[in-house]
């Protein structure tokens, strides 16, 4: 089994610039393993282990993820840092993390359920920090030659790299670093000052889902608060007059249709039933419990109804899965939990009801539902669409 990255290229003015950092600090520090293994500047959104009979599959998603989301992007850079005093990298700035972020995680969502991830966990979008890397593998007395020539040589001419423009993704075989295919993305009509603005806009959550559901229920008349952090969980969708929340979950991070409870100590797992794959029972810590969790208050609410075809849990690595679901499953519960003993009706919209074919005939008919569920469902504590 191998592993395979996926990544973001830029074009050859932001790949030159980049590139003449990496050579002056391999030639300073005597560490040259970017240039020698012939690494070109670039982005990783994630890496996956496959077989060499898979190969073919990886590419066609990948393929499918890079048609996706295909169209050339400008970065912002904020400067540079550095990983544990062994790597020195270019830090994208706030305003360029969300988008990053997202593209990390669509591509997680199409490869996880089919690839097992790589070695390096930190490119899990629970864990990831986007970065350019300008050395690798630096020992201390490397790593003191390179910062301090970054903080005084270098320090203009990373001051001046405000700012590349992504215009290709690929994906490579990592060790040796091989590149198997590339795209080229399409051109962007804008200009750098342009989406400067533009990314200067991005609020730290929301996606193209969220905007046109919330967009329609602003044409029907509602108003609303987004992202309120005040309340657990930062509801996608407040709606202080009707003293209602909405949450907008995404299929596989939220493991729609998965089914777990807790009980006495034992957390029991199941797949879907149109998985085929049996329960599982695995014992739980203690300390692993999360604050105000217990059988008693998960119980109050049918949650996670499924089955959908959007979560296929991962057929690799799946003890790390269990774990993850698991986790992901018990806050949400402890949120919807927290927001109703406050007083407040929860509601959740998952990703399957308003994707796909017919796609703004169903974000109309969720609106419309919801809409009812406002005005007329005040008995209706928890409801899921």
């Amino acid at each position: 089994m191998k592993t395979y990255c996926v990544s973001l290229y830029f074009d050859s003015s932001s790949a030159a610039a980049v590139h003449s950092i990496v050579e002056w600090l391999s030639a300073l520090t005597e560490n040259d393993f970017l240039i020698r293994n012939k690494v070109p500047s670039h982005m990783t959104l994630g890496a996956f282990h496959a077989e060499d009979s898979e190969i073919e599959k990886m590419k066609a998603l990948f393929s499918d993820f890079a048609r996706k989301n295909g169209k050339t992007f400008f970065l912002d850079l904020s400067g540079f840092d550095n990983f544990l005093d062994k790597v020195i990298f270019l830090r994208p700035s706030e305003k360029s993390m969300h988008q990053l972020s997202n593209l990390n995680e669509r591509l997680h969502d199409l490869f996880l359920p089919h690839f097992e991830p790589g070695n390096n966990r930190n490119y899990l979008p629970c864990n990831w920090i986007p970065h350019i890397a300008l050395a690798v593998k630096l020992n201390h007395q490397q790593f003191e030659k390179a910062f301090g020539a970054i903080q005084n040589e270098l320090k203009d001419e990373i001051g001046s790299l405000k700012t590349v423009k992504v215009n290709q993704m690929t994906l490579a075989l990592c060790k040796p670093y091989t590149e198997l295919f590339r795209i080229s993305l399409s051109s962007d009509s804008l200009t750098p000052l342009q989406r400067h603005k533009n990314m200067a806009a991005i609020r730290s959550t929301g996606n193209n889902l969220e905007t046109s559901l919330r967009s329609q229920l602003f044409r029907f008349g509602f108003r609303f608060r987004k992202n309120d952090r005040r309340l657990a969980g930062s509801p996608d969708i407040v709606f202080p007059h009707y003293h209602a929340v909405v949450f907008i979950n995404g299929c596989f991070w939220h493991a729609h249709g998965w089914k777990s409870s807790v009980n006495e100590g034992k957390m029991n797992l199941h797949e879907n039933t149109n998985q085929g794959t049996p329960a599982l029972e695995i014992p739980m810590s203690p300390k692993k419990t999360q604050p105000g969790l217990s059988a008693s208050n998960l119980g109050l609410f049918s949650y996670n109804n499924g089955p959908c075809d959007k979560f296929h849990f991962p057929k690799s690595n799946t003890a790390f899965w269990l774990n993850k679901f698991t986790r992901n499953q018990e806050r949400d519960r402890r949120d919807i939990s927290k927001l109703k003993e406050e007083g407040w009706r929860v509601a959740v919209v998952w990703e399957c009801s308003i994707t796909g074919r017919d796609r703004r005939e169903k974000i109309h008919d969720i609106a419309s539902r919801i809409s009812l569920w406002l005005e007329e469902g005040f008995d209706e504590l928890f409801r899921e669409f």
